[in-house]
Formats: structure tokens, C-alpha cells, sequence
């Protein structure tokens, strides 16, 4: 009964504390300190070291200049905070110009679509290959005054189409040039042999591709092929002569093709010098290495058979006249 009495009077005894008091209470109760056998003098110091802490915040008349102006003066965090103008200035400026991008791009998207430079304007055939010009730009369907980029991406699939249209040209490319301009690259093929077709002759390109397009005269220093219509034992034949050694290069005049029953790769190769060699197609670059050799051994002109070993003899009498006829009537 006591306890509830004392219980009751400590509640009315809070009630009536002000908001202060209440506080400070609390303050004491968090420092571990019992309000009820604090003594007065520790009170009494413990409230002055409140209050010194509250002195200590609050602003100095002497730093502040006039304290009267300073509570008129109204409150901004820019005056206490040096740097947050220049943040927000800062900030403000990259909006307006993500915003000044956002409207200008589209803008100028659509002007340079409309304008003459979205389109072809030229197509240049670059360097002076030996495929006509007109042939290279109709091959590769570009069309001028149409739009631009579209026919742009498309340069492999037109290279593609030069390359297959043109069977000199070994490799094409596109380039953009001057805004709208696109000019055609091409890499050829060299001719490394002339097919004897009748009265003219073919080129051979170094793929092995024989091109028709008949020439009165040949390129000097251009090999010249009979009766081939393999294009593959054509080339084999071509790399076979690109092996052997420049000087005997040069002493070869033609190059035949005459297959046997034994043999179907036999060549029968005519020399400047008037002498003749057998050999096949294979063993080319192997024996015709020794042919120097040999023809300073021959008393006189005629055969070196070297299809099997490597024996010489001489033309018959009729045949000599007849090759002599020959030399005379044509010259490469």
C-alpha cells in the first residue's frame, strides 16, 4: 500500500516537472546517475556543464559582427556552404546540354537526310586496271543519286559481285571518300601465259583462267601454250615454270601440249635456240634445270627427251629444213 502511495506521489511529481526538468532528468538517468540521492552541489555542476555546452554552440557575438543583422538576415545553405553553388551551377549546366543534345541531334539527322549528301553522288574506279571502268561500276549495281549508307553496308556483298562478274579481278574493296563518293579498288590477276587459239591468242591468268579475249600480239616475256583446255594442267604446267631458273625461262619459246598412250601430261617445249624438249608435266621443273648443260654438248640442234632420262639426237634432214621454216616464219 505504501508502495503504490509512493508510486503515485513520484507520477504526480513528474507531471509537475517542467519540460526542462524532464529532460535533464533523463540526462541524468543516461550519465548512471540516481535523481533521487544526487546531491545538490553535483546537480547544480552537472547543470552548469549543460548549460556551458549550450554557450559553446551557440554563436559569438564578436566573430558574428552584429548578432541583431544576423538573426534578420534569412537563412541559406549557399551562405554556409561555399561550394553548393558551384555544384548546382555545374549540374545545371549538364542538364541544358543533355537537353540541347537530345533536340539538336534529331535535328540534324534529319537535315543531312534530305540534304544531297545522304546520297551517291559518284562512283570512281581508283587506279587504271585492265577490266574496262564501265564493266567494274555495272558489276557492282551502285547507283548514283540513291541513299548513301545502304549501299555502303552492302560493300562486301558488291565486292563479292565484282570478283565474280570480272575474272580478272582478284580482290575488291569500297571506300567512302569526300562525304558521298565511293571508289572501287581492284586487285588483279597478272597474265602469266597466252594460249594459242588459231590466229590470236588467249591470256592466262596466273589462277589458271583462260580469258577471252583474243590479242593479235603477246606481252614479252609471256610464255605461249598449245592445245591446253585443262585449266588445270594448266596451271600445274605454269607452276612448274615459274620454278625453273629465270635464264631458262627466257630461252623457252612454247610450250605444247602432246599427251601419248603412255603418257597424258607429255610436253613438247620449243626453244629459242631451235632445239626441241620432251618431258612431262611433273618432272618440268626437275629436268629442264640440266637443259643449259645439255644443249652445249649437241653437235647440232635437235630433241632433248627427257621424259624418261635425259638422252639427246638430232633432228632428221627433212625435219631440220622444216624447223628452220619454222623459226623464220614466226616470231614472239
Amino acid at each position: 500500500m505504501k508502495d503504490k502511495e509512493k508510486n503515485s506521489s513520484s507520477t504526480e511529481e513528474h507531471d509537475a516537472l517542467t519540460p526542462w526538468q524532464k529532460e535533464h532528468l533523463l540526462y541524468l538517468e543516461s550519465q548512471g546517475i540516481d535523481p533521487e540521492i544526487a546531491e545538490e552541489p553535483e546537480t547544480e555542476i552537472l547543470l552548469d556543464k549543460t548549460l556551458d555546452s549550450f554557450e559553446d554552440e551557440a554563436p559569438n557575438e564578436k566573430d558574428e559582427g552584429n548578432s541583431q543583422s544576423t538573426i534578420d538576415k534569412p537563412f541559406s545553405f549557399s551562405d554556409h556552404l561555399p561550394n553548393f553553388k558551384a555544384y548546382r551551377d555545374k549540374k545545371l549546366r549538364k542538364r541544358l546540354l543533355i537537353l540541347v543534345v537530345i533536340f539538336l541531334v534529331p535535328l540534324l539527322g534529319s537535315l543531312y537526310y534530305i540534304s544531297p549528301l545522304s546520297k551517291v553522288s559518284a562512283v570512281v574506279v581508283a587506279e587504271n586496271p585492265l577490266t574496262p571502268k564501265e564493266a567494274l561500276i555495272e558489276s557492282s549495281q551502285i547507283v548514283k543519286n540513291e541513299r548513301l549508307w545502304p549501299q555502303f553496308f552492302a560493300r562486301q556483298r558488291i565486292a563479292t559481285a565484282i570478283e565474280k562478274a570480272n575474272p580478272r579481278v582478284k580482290k575488291a574493296t569500297i571506300t567512302l571518300q569526300q562525304w558521298n563518293q565511293l571508289h572501287l579498288h581492284v586487285e588483279e590477276y597478272s597474265e602469266s601465259a597466252y594460249l594459242v587459239k588459231g590466229n590470236a591468242y588467249l591470256p592466262i591468268l596466273e589462277n589458271g583462267t583462260i580469258l577471252q579475249e583474243p590479242q593479235k600480239e603477246v606481252t614479252k616475256g609471256r610464255v605461249i601454250v598449245e592445245n591446253f583446255t585443262d585449266e588445270t594442267l594448266i596451271l600445274e604446267t605454269l607452276k612448274q615454270y615459274k620454278e625453273l631458273p629465270e635464264e631458262i625461262q627466257d630461252a623457252i619459246s612454247q610450250i605444247t601440249y602432246a599427251p601419248s598412250k603412255n603418257n597424258e601430261e607429255l610436253l613438247t617445249i620449243f626453244m629459242n635456240d631451235g632445239n626441241q624438249v620432251i618431258v612431262g608435266i611433273s618432272k618440268l621443273a626437275d629436268h629442264m634445270k640440266y637443259y643449259l648443260q645439255v644443249a652445249k654438248e649437241m653437235s647440232e640442234k635437235g630433241v632433248i627427251d627427257m621424259e624418261v632420262g635425259i638422252y639427246s639426237y638430232p633432228y632428221p634432214s627433212n625435219e631440220t629444213e622444216k624447223e628452220e621454216n619454222t623459226e623464220s616464219s614466226e616470231s614472239f
